[in-house]
């Protein structure tokens, strides 16, 4: 029995975080112009730019209430964020402004997505290289109705890969880890394959909650060895490199804050690799006066704060399992050193 299953979060029903604002100091009695430069991670060629007047460093959404969990980092993930939380226009215009153009619905990949509906539109981005969805939800809370207000609930970016570039799906993946971690996002890894057999040995899915989870590695299935009963921890790398190309291979990375949710999901088709990122803002499209987003935003941060415990509470559950697993230093699981 995989004991990692404390810290495992529905996280999926994707969800949520508060982000903090980092104000610039100043230091006192000093005339020197000091000018500071802002180095991209890997993942910003999504592309993104920051240039929504919400965000960036020293600000934060004006009318967020409650106390910032975790710091604000520019790379990736934080740019796809920009655009949540925003009315609809406000969206459009930003998307507008960084190159991206629509795509008529003929020409969307079936590989994506297929909609006939008109409230269903994509983008492509500058160089073509990846597409757009910005999902719009309506704000029933607000107290303007006529006409109903909509905001930016989530934000898409999709791409596809050559079956021959499963080295660069791999790189993709460990870099939004690395976003993640920057950003002190907890996490879940998972995958899975046609015809899998959970019990297979080595072990063939990966299956980590939490980046105590992820340092311990996927447990194996109890198994006999010389008449005794085992249980193998496994590095999620090892196992995904022994799997990824298998037909209808599938992973999904996730990642939660108090009020975002985040996932990089890698899905093996026909076509190729296609790479899936997401960020969900559940509570920020409800921010219009009359909403009930301060209350939500409470019980979300609740659920991460007991998240967060469970990720710490895990190490002593791992402490007084009969095999303990070793738990490896993150670093360099994530390849940072």
């Amino acid at each position: 029995m995989n004991p990692k299953l404390i810290f495992s979060i529905a996280i999926v029903c994707c969800v949520c975080l508060n982000l903090p604002a980092q104000t610039a100091k100043k230091k006192p009695n000093s005339s020197t112009k000091t000018t500071s430069t802002t180095v991209l991670s890997v993942a910003e060629k999504m592309p993104y730019a920051r240039t929504n007047k919400h965000w960036g460093p020293g600000t934060y959404y004006s009318f967020a209430p409650g106390k910032p969990n975790v710091k604000m980092v520019v790379n990736g993930i934080t740019a796809m964020r920009d655009l949540t939380g925003i009315s609809r226009e406000d969206c459009l215009a930003e998307i507008t402004k960084q190159g991206y153009t629509g795509i008529p619905p003929k020409e969307v990949p079936k590989w994506f997505y297929s909609s006939k509906s008109k409230e269903v539109c994509f983008y492509y981005s500058p160089d073509k290289s990846s597409i757009l969805y910005p999902g719009f939800l309506d704000m029933y809370n607000s107290k303007f109705t006529n006409p109903m207000p909509f905001a930016t609930e989530r934000s898409v970016n999709q791409q596809l890969l050559p079956i021959t570039d499963s080295v660069k799906v791999l790189d993709m993946a460990w870099q939004y880890m690395r976003d993640l971690y920057d950003l002190k996002i907890l996490m879940t890894f998972s995958s899975n394959f046609k015809k899998l057999n959970p019990k297979a040995w080595p072990t063939e899915m990966t299956g980590t909650n939490g980046w105590n989870g992820f340092r311990a590695g996927t447990a194996s299935a109890l198994r006999m060895v010389d008449g005794k009963p085992r249980i193998d921890y496994t590095r999620n790398e090892a196992i995904i490199r022994r799997t990824i190309g298998k037909p209808e291979f599938r992973w999904m990375i996730m990642g939660y804050e108090s009020d975002f949710g985040y996932s990089m999901e890698v899905n093996l088709k026909k076509e190729g690799y296609v790479i899936t990122y997401t960020v969900i803002s559940k509570t920020m499209s409800n921010l219009e006066p009359g909403s009930n987003w301060v209350a939500k935003h409470k019980d979300d941060v609740k659920e991460m704060q007991l998240g967060e415990k469970g990720d710490k509470d895990i190490i002593e559950i791992y402490k007084k399992a009969p095999m303990p697993p070793k738990m490896e230093d993150l670093n360099m699981l994530l390849h940072t050193r």
